[in-house]
């Protein structure tokens, strides 16, 4: 997966959100999905995980945790599929 795109910075994560895209990515071996429904963003395991839906990107960066950490920290291990 070394190929896979690195994020710069936590900021353009937040754009990415914002706008709306599907973002799908690897942190730790485990694939993830970030997108929207119902004007909520969500996180959710792929391919058939549960969706936990926050109020703002924001509050899921600080609130959604792997392994005991924000994934506002977790940023810089996101191995993006796509976006």
């Amino acid at each position: 997966m070394s190929d896979l795109y690195k994020l710069q910075s936590l900021e353009e994560l937040m754009e990415e959100i914002e706008m709306g895209m599907d973002i799908e990515f690897f942190i730790y071996g485990i694939r993830y999905n970030i997108s929207w429904r119902n004007n909520k963003p969500f996180i959710c395991i792929c391919p058939d995980g549960e969706a936990t839906f926050f109020d703002s990107p924001a509050e899921m960066m600080e609130k959604y945790e792997v392994n005991g950490s924000p994934l506002k920290s977790l940023w810089k291990d996101f191995e993006i599929l796509y976006m």
